[in-house]
């Protein structure tokens, strides 16, 4: 079994990451694919292309159809990435984020070819986890480009697609994950959670959070589907329709959930799983 500490889906299929190595989900299972990192942490598909950030190479990329892997040009950063995020329309923008343990979050606008420091504003350079929210509609103005960072200390949010970066009000703690409502530009939730200090949740589009009562202290995955939320503690996976009433599941803890469908993917430290409210499990 492979522990799983990312996990990204294009139109070629699931791709799972971890210290492990990467893995395709092929046939209902992982397959192992060859990649250049020595240290692994993150992998994200895109429309044309996959990349996996770690060490030596911060961000390494190559095309679909391709064996062979590209080094990133990393403007002089030379910290771990830990999470890279495409932006929804990367296809066009060419633009992702990628986060560093210490070096802050880097920019690159031609699909991961050069990476430039975006720091401004950020008063932690360990980021551990980086969300766009969804496209603006058309007839909303200014068409704000919201992307979130969860870093040691606080949350971050960017108004222009992570060029520069301001502190949400949130309690100083570690946050390790986040995750942006699907229906984000109706209902404004975002939530972040914590190593120790439990969940917060934003109804003002994540710029703001207050912790919600009742919820698991340590929260390790979140996401938002047309399900509701999802979340993993250390001990099992909970869900809630709004997320302020959290049920448990009964299902195994999850390490990272990708939203997908009526429910999510899950990766574990055992594999990859599959998450809903009528769940039918397959791990490998």
């Amino acid at each position: 079994m492979s522990i799983i500490l990312s996990l990204s889906k294009n139109h070629a299929g699931l791709w799972a990451a971890g210290p492990d190595g990467l893995f395709a989900w092929q046939d209902g299972g992982l397959v192992q694919t060859p990649q250049p990192q020595q240290n692994l942490y993150c992998c994200c598909a895109i429309h044309d292309r996959l990349l996996v950030g770690g060490l030596p190479h911060g961000v390494a990329f190559r095309f679909e159809g391709s064996d062979e892997w590209q080094a990133g040009w990393m403007d002089n950063v030379e910290a771990p990435v830990v999470t890279i995020a495409a932006d929804p329309l990367v296809e066009f923008s060419g633009v992702l984020l990628a986060g560093t343990d210490g070096g802050g979050i880097l920019r690159t606008v031609n699909r991961g070819g050069h990476w430039f420091s975006r720091n401004y504003g950020l008063r932690s350079y360990s980021v551990l986890s980086v969300v766009w929210a969804p496209p603006s509609p058309v007839n909303v103005w200014p068409h704000w480009q919201m992307v979130f960072a969860a870093t040691e200390e606080g949350v971050y949010h960017s108004l222009n697609g992570g060029r520069g970066w301001k502190r949400s009000e949130t309690p100083e703690a570690v946050y390790q994950t986040l995750a942006v409502a699907h229906d984000y530009h109706h209902s404004r939730l975002v939530l972040a959670g914590t190593e120790s200090h439990g969940l917060m949740r934003s109804q003002d589009g994540g710029y703001s959070f207050a912790p919600v009562p009742g919820a698991p202290e340590q929260i390790n995955a979140l996401v938002s589907t047309t399900q509701g939320w999802f979340l993993s503690d250390a001990e099992q996976t909970w869900h809630s329709p709004d997320g302020l009433v959290w049920k448990p599941l009964g299902l195994a803890p999850a390490l990272v959930l990708l939203a997908d469908g009526d429910g999510a993917w899950a990766g574990t430290e055992d594999g990859v799983t599959r998450v809903s409210l009528t769940p039918e499990p397959a791990a490998a």
